[in-house]
């Protein structure tokens, strides 16, 4: 769909032909048009756009990054498990990364979950470690017993 309201300046516009402009760009925010779209159907700049919207009372909003897209997780394969040095090491890059200065709210949320699940992850490493080392006590109690017993027979 493509608007054309016949003039290019306000001044030679006769109001009608103005106020169905205004009336347009309105529905058409109101509907969350995007800048790019608005420009295409009323064959305007953006910077145009922004200020006819301004003077009508819409809000105009900038955004000055594009959000990075968002993707699924895929199911992890045993190949893809960390050791504990490389949980470390991805506990301490998302620790540097948050550090720097001009980090949007998307990415310091993703960096905090990045952190907590390293951490978390870190704890069940050392859990399981622990657990191997309680099992090796466990086996070398039980040789004790055996070498305990053929030492009384």
């Amino acid at each position: 769909m493509r608007v054309e309201v016949g003039c290019k300046a306000a001044e030679s516009c006769s109001e009608d032909a103005i106020r169905f402009f205004g009336q347009h760009l309105r529905d058409m925010v109101l509907q969350r048009a995007n800048l790019g779209d608005l420009s295409k159907v009323f064959n305007r700049k953006p910077d145009a756009l922004r200020i006819k919207m301004g003077r009508l009372g819409l809000k105009v909003v900038v955004n000055e990054k594009q959000q990075k897209s968002r993707t699924t997780t895929s199911a992890l394969l045993p190949s893809d498990i960390l050791s504990h040095e490389e949980a470390l090491r991805v506990l301490a890059g998302a620790m540097k990364k948050a550090a720097e200065p001009g980090l949007d709210k998307l990415e310091i949320m993703r960096l905090k979950v990045l952190i907590e699940a390293a951490k978390s992850y870190d704890s069940v490493l050392k859990f399981e470690r622990w657990v191997d080392i309680e099992n090796r006590l466990l086996e070398m109690d039980k040789k004790i017993q055996e070498l305990e017993k053929a030492q009384k027979v």
